[in-house]
């Protein structure tokens, strides 16, 4: 078994850092070619990060799933890739897809997303139905939040709107500070192992401030808390991976079994003693199940 950071590690020596203009907004992505096989013949491959991340916090998915091509962008406003001109809503973010896949001209690719990912995914997927096969990591599908989980969302979500009400130069600090990421990393993490609590520390460090202002902080958070994947189920089709963690602060397990029963061809594989943290907490075995998962016929 090869931990995250290794899986990274494999991950980054086969990274090619490619751009692509969408409607005059630059967008970053990075291109991991297969090395199982025929890199030709692979099929392609699309990762979606989650709220405030970019494509390394999926890196450790890039390093262990190395039969496909991987496309990995960094959502706009996020990472490198610019913000948008319009509000960073959910319905902006699926057309940014869409548009995002037509210019790198990939047609009925696999499709992993995590956390945020997961709605941008689906709700692109339930308009226009563009994938092969889908995965949804830690997926937004509500359920009742109670408890520290639900007092700490609320304060969060006014923490954010007050730093994009101030001056911009005050509202990055804030939105930047350790002591917001460390909190937040301290709390999603569940892992009891040091290493991988220290590391899982560093890459949130290192880039969980990498956004464009408060501003686009503020409206992607809306985003990602005021929706859920539970309106677009029914209009998915295709083969879906749901990949659930059993200490998931964000959405219980009880709620991604309950939504599954609604879909057509979904299965849920949950994950013990994990949370919100799926890709650096148990990135070997989720790339194991999405593995299998990928290689069974529809």
């Amino acid at each position: 078994m090869k931990s995250s950071a290794e899986l990274t590690k494999e991950a980054r020596k086969r990274a090619e850092p490619r751009s692509v203009s969408i409607d005059g907004i630059n967008a970053n992505y990075w291109f991991y070619p297969a090395t199982m096989g025929d890199a030709a013949k692979a099929k392609n491959l699309v990762l979606v990060h989650g709220y405030r991340g970019d494509h390394h916090g999926l890196e450790a998915f890039a390093g262990g799933l190395t039969d496909f091509n991987i496309y990995s962008p960094d959502l706009p406003g996020f990472g490198t890739s610019a913000a948008l001109n319009v509000e960073h809503s959910l319905n902006s973010y699926a057309d940014w897809f869409k548009t995002f896949l037509q210019e790198i001209k990939l047609e009925k690719p696999l499709v992993v997303g995590h956390s945020f990912g997961t709605l941008v995914v689906s709700a692109t997927e339930a308009k226009l139905g563009l994938f092969e096969k889908i995965v949804l990591v830690n997926p937004v599908a509500g359920g009742r939040i109670v408890g520290v989980s639900k007092l700490l969302m609320e304060f969060v979500k006014f923490y954010y709107w007050v730093a994009h009400i101030v001056p911009e130069v005050i509202g990055n600090r804030m939105t930047k500070t350790y002591l917001l990421v460390d909190s937040m990393s301290a709390y999603t993490t569940k892992s009891k192992d040091k290493t991988l609590r220290k590391w899982v520390k560093e890459q949130h460090r290192t880039h969980f401030n990498s956004f464009a202002n408060s501003q686009v902080v503020w409206e992607a958070y809306v985003a990602s808390t005021e929706n859920v994947v539970t309106p677009y189920v029914k209009e998915i089709h295709k083969p879906v991976l749901l990949i659930a963690a059993e200490l998931d602060e964000i959405t219980p397990v009880s709620a991604v079994y309950e939504f599954a029963r609604t879909m057509d061809h979904a299965e849920v594989y949950e994950i013990k003693g994990c949370g919100h943290l799926v890709h650096y907490e148990a990135a070997d075995e989720a790339i194991d199940v999405i593995n299998k998962f990928f290689a069974k016929k529809n």
